[in-house]
């Protein structure tokens, strides 16, 4: 097995537990910025927003899915991640150190992850996603795709699924996350 292939399973085994470290580092050292708060936590909320919807679609190796936000790209959980660690990186004072490190965390781990699952689908689904995957982009979606009607859409969003896919625990926490950079951001606060 090559080098770079045996990093793909390792990297799409532990980015997880990379996500966590990190996060884990991050409360630790982290200064969060009141006055980048709001761009921070939009950034984080879409990131999550995107991450829930795509949960809600996911069938995991059953079938390939293309609707909701798959329409769109074809890792939206991914994209849901990198707007989450953005987010978190502008809400802190030193901002573009903790951008360049979630950058290393995601080209790291998450885009090996990216290039074996898609082998997976594409050994999976063959032409089927082949033909997806040349009309769809990979992480960053084409402002186009959003003018384009949903056609024979049939299949629903639906929490259950979501929960199922475990979106309701990275939904806490980041809700968790978020409340202790605010409240760390209180804390930082001359009083007068």
């Amino acid at each position: 097995m090559r080098w770079n292939a045996a990093w793909r399973v390792w990297a799409t085994r532990h980015r997880v537990h990379a996500g966590v470290a990190f996060a884990l580092v991050y409360v630790a050292l982290s200064r969060p910025q009141p006055a980048r708060l709001p761009y921070g936590v939009a950034l984080v909320l879409a990131g999550e927003a995107i991450r829930f919807w795509a949960g809600g679609y996911l069938l995991r190796n059953e079938r390939l899915t293309r609707v909701g936000p798959y329409r769109h790209v074809r890792h939206p959980l991914y994209l849901g991640s990198l707007l989450i660690g953005l987010g978190l990186a502008l809400l802190t004072v030193w901002w573009w150190a903790w951008t360049a490190s979630f950058a290393v965390l995601f080209v790291a781990f998450y885009l090996p992850a990216i290039r074996r699952e898609e082998a997976n689908l594409r050994s999976l689904f063959g032409e089927e996603y082949r033909e997806y995957a040349e009309h769809v982009p990979r992480l960053l979606p084409h402002p186009g795709t959003f003018l384009q009607p949903a056609v024979g859409e049939v299949e629903r969003f639906s929490r259950g699924l979501a929960r199922r896919n475990r979106e309701a625990r990275t939904v806490a926490v980041m809700a968790a996350l978020l409340l202790v950079q605010v409240v760390k951001s209180l804390l930082a606060r001359p009083s007068f």
